[in-house]
């Protein structure tokens, strides 16, 4: 029986991964009988779910830090934990080594295809990775178990498109806005496509560099932009198609969720993408042009985009719910008990 697990979080961004922690230590906490407990950086806190207790420690300083390693293998035997679950490459990192201090079993996530390699890898008593893509160049035994969201329920009804232009195709783009996301491209794109609305939904540092793009090219009126505060739910509800423009993403949880709402997806090869979205709807040229082409042809095509679609928001429905990851993370650690 699984009593008193925790997960390692040593990263400093408010990401994808940290979502994932949040969302499977909040699920373990409420679905079964084992204490859940989360080590972090105290940024993470306010993240949490309130039924799991919170370990605050300094994780920024390097993975060399003997006082970091130190503390950590402290956490760990105070705990007693059967389980520890680490989350990243740094934590894979600082768990490989304070290993030989504990005798915690040892579960890592890898998030992308960069780290851990099998070196690091090979050190762990069970290996996740949330798709095929982030263990191609592996030769290891791995457990695939792609992230899941909760499918929260949109309002009855949606004030984001302009009553007087609800005519026109919306497009949906997510995330923070910070260079290199590929949203300045997606509004070059726009310029080439009349009569088709833009919805940018986000935070970050490049928002009032975007809002002067859209104004120089004259295309403001069918621009908006919404903070990241809002539902996201909403917003997928009032879209006809949801882009991705981003390069480097691990699993883009904005098409997970896309497609738990049956909303289509543009999308470029961004972690898990391509094992889900169709070829013809993931985007090789993330250029303004090349986005203008594939949407325009999206757009004219949407007998098609529905028939192409139609079985992956069923398969969206049996694989990428938080449920089902949740539940497929208990099962590894069920075996690994064993």
């Amino acid at each position: 029986m699984i009593s008193n697990i925790c997960h390692l979080i040593a990263s400093r961004e408010h990401g994808g991964l940290e979502k994932h922690v949040a969302d499977l230590s909040r699920w373990q906490a409420h679905n079964t009988d084992a204490q859940v407990s989360v080590i972090a950086h105290p940024r993470y806190l306010q993240t949490l779910d309130e039924k799991v207790q919170f370990i605050p420690l300094n994780t920024d300083r390097s993975r060399h830090h003997p006082n970091l390693v130190w503390r950590l293998a402290n956490y760990i035997r105070k705990g007693e934990y059967q389980i520890t679950h680490g989350h990243g490459s740094k934590s894979a990192q600082l768990l490989a080594a304070v290993k030989p201090y504990t005798e915690s079993l040892q579960v890592i996530t890898r998030h992308n295809v960069r780290h851990p390699r099998d070196k690091l890898a090979s050190n762990f008593d069970a290996r996740i990775a949330i798709s095929e893509g982030t263990v191609a160049n592996s030769k290891l035994n791995w457990n695939i178990i792609p992230n899941g969201v909760e499918l929260r329920a949109a309002a009855a009804s949606s004030t984001v498109v302009d009553g007087s232009a609800e005519n026109q195709p919306v497009l949906l783009v997510t995330g923070r806005l910070i260079k290199g996301r590929g949203v300045d491209c997606l509004l070059a794109a726009l310029a080439d496509l009349p009569r088709v609305q833009l919805v940018i939904l986000g935070d970050g540092p490049e928002k009032n560099t975007l809002q002067k793009q859209a104004q120089t090219l004259g295309i403001s009126q069918r621009v908006s932009f919404f903070s990241a505060t809002n539902a996201l739910a909403e917003f997928l509800q009032a879209a006809d198609l949801v882009v991705i423009p981003a390069l480097g993403e691990g699993a883009p949880y904005t098409m997970i969720e896309s497609l738990l709402h049956r909303r289509p997806v543009l999308s470029t090869p961004a972690g898990n993408a391509v094992e889900y979205l169709p070829q013809r709807y993931i985007l090789e040229d993330p250029t303004a042009q090349g986005l203008a082409q594939k949407i325009a042809w999206i757009l004219d095509n949407r007998q098609q985009m529905e028939r192409d679609f139609a079985p992956l928001y069923q398969r969206a429905s049996d694989e990428l719910t938080l449920d089902s990851m949740a539940r497929a993370t208990w099962q590894v650690y069920t075996q690994l008990i064993a």
